[in-house]
């Protein structure tokens, strides 16, 4: 197998797609700072009030991944996609190579660089952000766990789209399919998180009632039940969720929430185990045209 894995590095470092998934995310992280910088440099008074991380670019150093996984799930496709329609699969079984072999070849590649173009962000924003903004809220310990964190989660998101792509001969479809599977997390995450940050109740609600002989209105605080709070075997539900699914996790550090950082690499172990699992025994089965 090392010699697929050499031959698939070889072919990923002469991809202009990575290249330019390389430089988007880098450019990204770049346009974070100068962003950030520019409108600390017009509104400097407002900033003075404010912590020492709106200054800096912790703030969204993990966030770029939100934007990045738009760029990678296309990415994928497109490098395992290219072995079908290039006939290279076929040829590596005529010589000998077995199934396995090649599907965890196309993983084990698809991941790294899909780590790469992560850092690429996260080493860009954070080096840009130090000449620019100079300053940062977040210990060293802190940004090697959160960065840690989104690796091992990049390495699962990457399984279910390797898994998509080795399934899906047609580049075109497949690349459609992982696209449309990766908005479709994206808001499922939002949604998520929007419906665990509903309080239980509407705090400060005050009602008037008006007395009909006098005139006099008296206000009565009370906390009315929020209709959309979650409670529970759906909140339980939401909550597996908004710690299993990859894009979630990316949400968590993105916003860095560090309290489900153990569980949270767990589940992705999972979700690596049981995508690779799947798609070895599918892609064995499959008719390859």
């Amino acid at each position: 197998m090392s010699r697929l894995i050499k031959a698939n590095f070889s072919r990923l470092f002469k991809s202009i797609f990575f290249r330019v998934c390389l430089i988007f995310s880098a450019g990204l992280g770049i346009f974070l700072d100068i962003m950030r910088y520019i409108d600390i440099q017009r509104n400097q008074e407002i900033y003075d009030e404010l912590g020492i991380e709106y200054k800096s670019a912790d703030g969204f150093v993990f966030s770029g991944i939100l934007y990045i996984i738009f760029a990678i799930a296309p990415f994928v496709a497109v490098f395992v996609g290219t072995e079908y329609s290039d006939g290279t699969i076929r040829n590596k079984l005529m010589v000998g190579h077995k199934r396995t072999e090649i599907y965890f070849a196309n993983f084990i590649v698809c991941a790294a660089a899909d780590i790469i173009i992560l850092m690429s962000f996260i080493v860009a924003c954070l080096v840009g952000g130090l000449i620019l903004l100079r300053a940062t809220s977040l210990m060293a310990t802190q940004i090697i766990i959160f960065t840690l964190s989104q690796c091992v989660t990049m390495i699962g998101f990457s399984a279910l789209l390797v898994l998509l792509a080795m399934l899906i001969q047609n580049k075109a479809g497949s690349a459609v399919t992982v696209l449309i599977m990766t908005i479709i997390m994206f808001f499922a995450t939002m949604t998520i998180a929007d419906r665990l940050r509903q309080p239980e109740y509407y705090e400060d609600y005050r009602e008037t009632i008006v007395n009909e002989e006098t005139g006099e209105m008296t206000v009565i605080p009370e906390n009315v039940k929020n209709p959309r709070y979650l409670s529970g075997t759906k909140r339980e539900i939401y909550e597996f969720l908004n710690k299993f699914l990859p894009i979630n996790q990316f949400y968590q550090v993105a916003v860095e929430n560090d309290e489900n950082i153990n569980i949270m690499a767990l589940y992705s172990v999972i979700i690596i185990i049981l995508a690779n699992g799947a798609g070895v025994v599918l892609f064995r089965r499959k008719d390859l045209k």
